[in-house]
């Protein structure tokens, strides 16, 4: 699934996997970064390909709903 465009504006929100600190950026950020350093445990983290996926289409089903 390639990652929507249309969601490059929205506000989407991650959390570490490390800490659990939650942060968040914009849908564009999220397309093109690689990694990100947590500010909660500064742990360099890697985003992978398939998560950025599942934040995506859990961000396109609440769009759909209405969220």
């Amino acid at each position: 699934m390639p990652l929507s465009q249309k969601l490059s504006s929205v506000e989407m929100t991650l959390k570490c996997p490390g800490c659990g600190n939650e942060f968040t950026k914009p849908g564009r950020w999220f397309i093109v970064a690689a990694h990100y350093r947590c500010e909660g445990c500064q742990r360099l983290h890697r985003l992978p390909y398939s998560e950025k996926v599942e934040l995506f289409e859990r961000y396109a089903q609440g769009c759909e709903d209405g969220l």
